[in-house]
Order: structure tokens, then sequence, then C-alpha cells
């Protein structure tokens, strides 16, 4: 009888530990930080994931064993019935490392939780911005992306930071559109734009400073980035806007 009780004590135990391990999985992870990869996207939900990489969408269905989540009933892209994977969650529960595990160990990139894709952009690049709203008809800026060079303007602790890809002002500005430009395939050249990603509440001579510094390089078409029944950003980072 004491074997039993010890028995059902356990399972309890391990049963109560895979649910609390489970829960801080559950939500939204993303990472676009990796050229290989591209864009990632995991959806835990209570007992079934939804990966989107560059290859396409997967399904399956997902279990927590210690530091491992084990994948069965895949389907999608892949023709392998059960996937494992290793992970390990920072201090915060907010990042993620996955490894894949089998013949060869594949380590992904790091994914942040986010409530949405663009909560994920604005954790990523590290500022605030709240976009207009237009009821006009905008024009698809990202596509090919290597035509846009994006600049970000928005907030942080009240302060208003205005960056690019690759440093956390403009001050390298026109160094940094020479090599975009030395980069792009000279056919390509005359339709490079800047992608001007700015937050609604940046006062007019707030923008009309930023548009100088950009007009003073060699790239000479600038679109701002606005959301509206065509974009709200909410699934995806395709991003639409007008000439300025």
């Amino acid at each position: 009888m004491k074997n039993i009780l010890t028995y059902i004590l356990l399972v309890f135990l391990f049963s109560c530990s895979s649910t609390k391990q489970k829960e801080k999985l559950i939500g939204n992870w993303y990472s676009n930080s990796d050229n290989n990869y591209g864009f990632i996207e995991f959806q835990f939900y209570n007992d079934s994931l939804i990966v989107y990489d560059k290859l396409g969408k997967e399904f399956a269905q997902w279990e927590v064993n210690k530091d491992k989540i084990q994948l069965t009933h895949i389907k999608g892209f892949t023709n392998k019935k059960q996937l494992t994977y290793s992970y390990k969650l920072d201090k915060s529960n907010e990042l993620l490392n996955l490894k894949t595990l089998g013949d060869t160990i594949i380590q992904l990139p790091e994914l942040v939780k986010a409530k949405n894709t663009y909560d994920f952009f604005q954790k990523n690049i590290g500022i605030v911005i709240d976009l207009p709203i237009t009821y006009n008809e905008l024009i698809k800026l990202g596509f090919p992306d290597n035509l846009i060079f994006n600049i970000y303007a928005g907030f942080s602790n009240n302060s208003l930071i205005v960056k690019t890809d690759f440093s956390s002002d403009l001050k390298n500005l026109e160094k940094e559109v020479n090599d975009f430009k030395e980069n792009s395939r000279e056919e390509l050249k005359p339709f490079l734009r800047f992608n001007l990603i700015a937050d609604k509440n940046i006062t007019q001579s707030q923008m009309d400073s930023i548009k100088d510094q950009l007009k003073k390089t060699s790239i000479e078409r600038i679109f701002r980035t606005y959301k509206n029944k065509q974009a709200d950003y909410q699934n995806n980072l395709n991003w639409f806007g007008q000439k300025e």
C-alpha cells in the first residue's frame, strides 16, 4: 500500500512539474536575427504547436519532459513523425534556446517571447513605435527587401530615439548608406529607398529634422510606414507605406 501511495505521489509531482514547464512555454516566440534561418515563429498552445519559418508552416502535438520538448503527429514540410528539442529558458522566461536533437545537434537562433509579431519587432529594436493610421491606399515597401534602408524613430523612457539596423543613432548614416549602395546591384540603385518607421507622436519639427538628415544622403526617395486595413502588422512585418 505504501509503495502504491509513493508511486501516485511521484506521478502527481511529475505531472505538476510538467504542467508548470508547459505554462512557461505557452505563447508566441520569435527570432529574426539569423540570416541562415530568417524569420522564425513558434506558437505554443496547450497541446499543439505551430511553427513558421522559411520552409513553410508546420503543425505538431507537443509534451515537455524535464529539459526536452517532444513533438509528435507532425504535419507540414518535414517527413519526420517525431522530433525532439532540448530547451532552456532564461531567468525571466522571456528568452528561449532550442536545439534540435538527432544524429546532428542543431542550435536554433534565440527566440523572444512576445504578444504578436509587432510586439516582437519593438522588443527587437528596443524602442516603442505607435504607427500612424491612414485611410489612403499604401504600397508594399519591403518587396524586394534589399531595396529598403530602414530608419526607426520612436520612444524609450520618453526620449526620442532615431536609429538604423546598424547604429543606435544617425551619426554614421552617410557611411551606412554608402555601404548599403555599394553592396546593391547596379541596376537596383536608382530604386533604393528609405523606409521611415516612425511613431505617430513625433512632432512635425522633429520629423522635418529627421527627413533633412535623410535628404543629405545619396538615397533620394523617402517612404513612411503606416497602418490601415491593408496592414496592421499583428501577424507579419511586410511594411506598407507612402512616399513623403
